[in-house]
């Protein structure tokens, strides 16, 4: 899957996300967080233009994403990959936005990784609280999250954290994700999870996610560390596909999702 920056961003200043049916009183709390498209263009978030070739990938994605959901019923869904530089980042929020073009969906994105964290920086979200704090339940899920557009929710902040695996694998934090699951209503709930072989991070989060994606690199990622990412996740939770990105190939060619 490739992502590419297009050369003339949307020059809207509003987010064009459409409009949810009911929405719980926990969400209708949330703070608003205006984004300019011109910004996600240049963070290679392209799911929100529908003419770009990359969206089309995304769509793909999250079609066959919410069959699977839908089927099986699971709502909890954790992006991760071998290493940093993958860009999973980049692609929990690109399938984010893709999900919300349904407009009876509610998605909530929530950045796990506390040693490299991507998603505020990608949404240019100044939090009022870190992920830190919410995780130690030292402020609430309505403090913590702020809405774009009407249905999409973002947890995520800047800091980093001196120890995140026992933060992460503590009970607190347990509690806290459980409480925003159940919380926020939303009709899916996106983990940017640690990347899965330079730390521990990663594995204590698993058993809380009902699917997995792993995105890879291209020219990045080798294939022994793709096949033990792949048997971990496969050990702990459901692993749906992976994900190739930053390939210089034709998009259409560089997508293994199989259900």
């Amino acid at each position: 899957m490739t992502i590419e920056a297009e050369p003339h961003a949307a020059a809207a200043t509003t987010f064009p996300l459409k409009p949810t049916g009911a929405s719980s009183l926990a969400w209708s709390q949330l703070t608003d967080l205006p984004v300019d498209p011109r910004w996600l263009t240049k963070q290679k978030i392209v799911s929100f233009q529908r003419r770009h070739k990359a969206a089309l990938a995304f769509d793909i994605l999250r079609t066959k994403l919410l069959k699977a959901a839908r089927e099986q019923g699971w709502k909890t869904l954790g992006i991760t990959s071998p290493d940093a530089g993958c860009g999973k980042a980049t692609i929990a929020a690109n399938l984010a936005i893709s999900l919300t073009k349904h407009e009876q969906v509610r998605v909530a994105l929530v950045d796990l990784d506390l040693r490299r964290p991507g998603i505020a920086q990608i949404f240019a979200h100044k939090s009022r609280y870190s992920t830190e704090e919410f995780l130690r339940g030292e402020c609430l899920p309505e403090d913590f999250l702020v809405r774009v557009g009407d249905n999409l929710a973002i947890g995520a902040s800047s800091d980093q954290t001196g120890y995140p695996a026992e933060l992460l694998h503590g009970p607190g934090a347990a509690q806290m994700l459980e409480r925003l699951r159940l919380g926020l209503g939303a009709d899916m709930l996106i983990f940017n999870l640690p990347s899965m072989l330079e730390s521990d991070d990663c594995l204590g989060l698993l058993p809380q996610v009902e699917a997995a994606l792993l995105v890879v690199g291209a020219d990045h990622s080798t294939v022994d560390d793709i096949d033990v990412c792949e048997r971990e996740l496969r050990a702990q939770t459901r692993m749906l596909g992976v994900v190739l990105n930053k390939c210089r190939y034709a998009f259409d060619q560089n997508v293994n999702f199989q259900l």
